[in-house]
């Protein structure tokens, strides 16, 4: 009777110490959760739309129907640089790389994408140029501030 009330008190210490070890884990992890939700609570806006977030409503809702009419005209561009990327990561996923093709396909992106990027600079263009000059201020502003927040970095070795 004493080994086995002895067992029992050994089994009872250690089911407590791991529930307050999975308890200490789900609290620790549920503070750390809501935590992080509180310091993040606006979205980290990339590209055009941090640009787009910091006009007017009627100019950002101009500039959306611009930049949808050019998505849409460039449609096939759009597929063709898809297609090439994934061609180039096919290439890369091969057993043997065929070095030529891989060229080919890379060309076939990077110009997919310098044509597609021309045509939506072009629309940006045509924006500003029927903004007002405090508008086109404002706009300048936030592709400054975009350029300076999405300055590429060089890996170093």
């Amino acid at each position: 009777m004493i080994q086995s009330s002895k067992r029992l008190k050994t089994l009872l210490v250690a089911s407590l110490l791991l529930n307050v070890f999975l308890i200490g884990g789900v609290v620790g992890g549920l503070y750390q959760w809501s935590s992080h939700q509180r310091t993040t609570g606006t979205v980290v806006q990339h590209g055009l739309r941090q640009t787009l977030a910091q006009l007017p409503e009627a100019q950002r809702h101009q500039l959306r129907r611009m930049l949808r009419e050019t998505r849409l005209k460039n449609k096939p561009l759009i597929v063709a640089s898809r297609q090439a990327h994934l061609d180039v990561i096919h290439r890369l996923q091969a057993p043997t790389l065929d070095r030529d093709a891989l060229d080919v396909d890379l060309d076939r992106a990077r110009t997919a994408d310098i044509t597609l990027r021309t045509r939506v600079d072009a629309t940006l263009a045509d924006f500003a140029a029927s903004l007002p000059a405090d508008e086109r201020k404002t706009l300048a502003e936030a592709i400054a501030s975009r350029r300076h927040n999405n300055t590429p970095k060089v890996m170093n070795d």
